[in-house]
């Protein structure tokens, strides 16, 4: 007999979850509480990153993923405040983390293409972001794709040089200088 499986929402986060969508006031990419006990930690993070505070996200982020281990969204932001402090290594460990449950993350596969570009391997960001298929952002697919042309290059450019080019695309600044 097959087991079911637990889903891990309470009935009334998902019944309060439905009028906050209706009214608006659920961000589109922003992460979401399982339960009124993480709220008020999943605000504190979204307001810290919000406000460019990767430092205080981080620490927030990490509260959060202690109480809620299979929240993606609050992982993928944990991975981009890492990237943005410069912890290249954590960050791409939390974005490989929501690729493993989610193979469909434009987001996760672009920033660990970043991430692995800052690290000092752009081959393998480019083999990355070969899955990155996000067809809203014609732009920036088009950025990564003459940044993996440049690559084949005899003289490729270095893998911070492609990382400010892609992130040029999506307006973000670079990461903090470790």
């Amino acid at each position: 007999m097959a087991e079911k499986k637990e889903v891990d929402l309470s009935r009334r986060n998902l019944f309060v979850g439905a009028f906050r969508r209706l009214r608006g006031e659920m961000e589109e990419g922003r992460p979401q509480a399982r339960s009124s006990e993480t709220l008020p930690i999943l605000e504190a993070a979204n307001t810290a990153f919000a406000a460019g505070d990767f430092p205080q996200a981080s620490a927030k982020f990490k509260e959060l993923l202690q109480k809620e281990p299979g929240n993606n969204d609050a992982r993928r932001r944990l991975g981009c405040c890492l990237y943005r402090e410069a912890k290249f290594v954590q960050a791409k460990v939390e974005f490989e983390r929501v690729l493993r449950t989610n193979r469909e993350d434009h987001e996760a596969w672009l920033y660990l293409g970043l991430t692995l570009a800052r690290g000092g391997s752009p081959a393998k960001a480019v083999s990355v972001w070969k899955n990155f298929k996000d067809m809203r952002n014609v732009p920036l697919v088009r950025e990564i794709n003459l940044q993996s042309a440049l690559l084949e290059q005899p003289e490729p450019p270095d893998g911070a040089k492609v990382a400010d080019a892609v992130e040029s695309v999506l307006g973000a600044p670079p990461p903090a200088q470790s």
